[in-house]
């Protein structure tokens, strides 16, 4: 395979930035984003063009878009996608965008003021063809001294910040990455197989994954910050446990094992808990159980791989005192309403039929 330099992918075109976000019955977190949007320095001479990607949303999501649009100060295009799962949501927002940048928000962040023109800057300067944002939590939350501490312990709620020398990264973080489109589309998408809604993670990690098999270095754009909304239930051991044994289960897609690898991992991980638990170094115990969820996951998915005629792995097991709540992966996307308010641009995707896994 040819690896491409970045001349090769580099856009000609003025900057023309497409945000997307997906969501799901989170119309309320929602409000919170798109208020911040509508603040942006720069929002009026830029004009991104805003896609939401609605997940099949239960709640009012779709009423409440409807109103927003009317006095939002550029155009939100809302999307619906009734194919289950997070990836599928943002490759169909992709196919109808226009912009030459794509900038990915999760729905529970709030932009700092000057993110908009902090994104335009850093694709300006034609260093880089995709880059990682900085994560902070909330203000309040920030400061708060428990809350710092639950997270410092779990990890599970994203804060990323880099050192000001760090100019590059490998992974990626879906609650705020930017991307060239048309690195996008050389690579593939997202892959629908991961993520909230299917696996449950790591369909940004396997994403990045895919950019440094294309030569496609991530940057750092330090000044493009975003503030994470805090759950609190997040800073449980119950969510702590769901997400590692997700995780599991998503890297196995990502990356098969086999089950004497699976296992030899799982009691090193076991060994290192009881380790940790006895010197008394409280985070380097919870990464080691997180690890042990991690690759608990990972053995039931290859049981459920092993014993699969098709070879599909089932996802709708529900976690160790956790009800799991997933997605229809092989559901249609859902034709729009042809509704439109003043700003509110109506699109329609066409219909898709047979497997839809996302499979690359």
């Amino acid at each position: 395979m040819e690896v491409p330099c970045h001349a090769q992918i580099m856009s000609a075109k003025p900057f023309q930035l497409t945000i997307i976000i997906p969501t799901k019955d989170r119309r309320e977190i929602l409000s919170h984003l798109l208020d911040s949007v509508k603040q942006l320095s720069a929002i009026d001479r830029i004009v991104p063009e805003i896609i939401v990607a609605d997940n099949n949303s239960q709640d009012d999501t779709y009423e409440y878009l409807t109103v927003t649009a009317r006095s939002f100060p550029t155009t939100i295009r809302l999307l619906r996608v009734l194919r289950g799962g997070k990836s599928a949501a943002i490759n169909d927002a992709v196919r109808i965008s226009t912009g030459n940048v794509l900038a990915f928000l999760d729905d529970d962040v709030v932009v700092d003021k000057m993110w908009l023109t902090s994104v335009e800057a850093f694709f300006n300067t034609g260093a880089y063809h995709a880059a990682q944002g900085t994560v902070r939590l909330q203000p309040t939350a920030g400061e708060d001294s428990e809350v710092q501490r639950l997270n410092q312990r779990y990890r599970t709620i994203p804060m990323i910040e880099h050192e000001s020398s760090l100019k590059e990264v490998r992974s990626l973080n879906g609650s705020n990455f930017f991307v060239r489109r048309d690195a996008f589309d050389r690579i593939g998408g997202f892959d629908e197989r991961l993520g909230p809604g299917a696996s449950g993670t790591s369909e940004d990690l396997e994403f990045a994954h895919r950019l440094a098999r294309w030569g496609i270095t991530i940057g750092v754009a330090p000044n493009a910050v975003v503030y994470h909304h805090v759950d609190r239930n997040r800073l449980t051991d119950e969510y702590f446990i769901q997400r590692h044994w997700h995780q599991g289960r998503s890297r196995l897609l990502i990356r098969d094992r086999s089950h004497v690898q699976i296992c030899f991992n799982l009691v090193r991980a076991n060994a290192q808990y009881v380790y940790y638990t006895l010197i008394g170094k409280e985070r380097k115990r919870y990464r080691s159980k997180g690890r042990v969820y991690h690759y608990l996951g990972m053995f039931d998915a290859k049981r459920k791989q092993f014993r699969s005629l098709e070879g599909d792995v089932g996802w709708n097991r529900s976690m160790p005192k956790v009800q799991a709540q997933q997605e229809n992966p092989r559901a249609k996307l859902y034709p729009m309403i042809e509704k439109k308010g003043p700003h509110l641009a109506q699109t329609s995707v066409p219909q898709q039929s047979g497997d839809v896994s996302g499979r690359h």
